[in-house]
């Protein structure tokens, strides 16, 4: 892990729309928040538990869960959004 930003996350979930937020799992476990405005800065994130993204954000939220989680590097959280969400 010399360099963060190419460290891979696992996207286990999105918020669909203009500006995503995605809820992303690091190599530790730890889930996060991240947001569109920070682009995807983990840093800027907000840390969240496995039970708030199974019954507030995909429960209650517009969330929609990725299976198989998407193996993405820190670097291209923003092009991806882009792409798979945004279009």
């Amino acid at each position: 892990m010399n360099d963060a930003s190419e460290t891979a996350v696992k996207v286990r979930a999105n918020s669909p729309g203009r500006y995503p937020i995605l809820v992303v799992e690091l190599s530790s476990g730890e889930l996060r928040a991240t947001y569109f405005e920070t682009d995807y800065d983990l840093e800027r994130g907000k840390t969240v538990e496995e039970d708030w993204l199974r019954d507030n954000a995909i429960g209650r939220h517009s969330f929609v869960g990725v299976e198989p989680p998407a193996e993405v590097p820190v670097s291209s959280l923003g092009d991806y959004a882009r792409r798979e969400i945004i279009g």
